[in-house]
């Protein structure tokens, strides 16, 4: 199965983008992820709309169905040890692009999971990831739960 390349974005509503603080919760979430799949330096990124955090660069995952468990834990744990964090799941594949963003109050394990095996099932062209049942992923993650849709308006799940 093909690995999947996912840009990762974390921003902040409290810290300004170069607040050492910040900067220094993000790479430790770029650390923590690199000790679960390979991470790869992207380009310097301006904050979001409506935040103020994200100057780093973004990094972007190398996704497998080994390690999404792994990426999954790092995300949520990050997210929730400041509500004030949003980390934000870009990618694409053949031309179809998927998204998710994740908030300490919006993203469960299982929605995560099921929009990352989303992204994974559309990399390899099928409809399972590691044995997983695709309409037991599609149940698992609510429509709207956390934000993430394809660029048509569905759920990513």
């Amino acid at each position: 199965m093909e690995e999947l390349r996912v840009s990762v974005t974390a921003t902040s509503d409290r810290f300004a983008a170069d607040d050492d603080r910040w900067l220094s919760q993000v790479r430790v979430l770029h650390g923590d992820l690199g000790r679960e799949t390979r991470v790869v330096t992207g380009r310097p990124t301006a904050a979001r709309p409506g935040t103020k955090g994200g100057w780093l660069p973004d990094v972007a995952v190398l996704l497998s169905p080994a390690v999404v468990a792994g990426v999954v834990a790092v995300v949520k744990a990050w997210l929730v040890r400041d509500r004030d964090r949003t980390v934000h799941l870009a990618w694409e594949v053949n031309g179809r692009k998927g998204e998710f963003t994740a908030t300490a109050s919006t993203a469960d394990n299982a929605t995560l999971q099921a929009a990352l095996e989303h992204g994974l099932r559309a990399a390899a062209g099928t409809d399972a990831v590691a044995g997983t049942d695709a309409g037991a992923v599609a149940e698992s993650a609510e429509p709207g739960a956390s934000g993430g849709s394809e660029p048509d308006g569905n759920s990513v799940g």
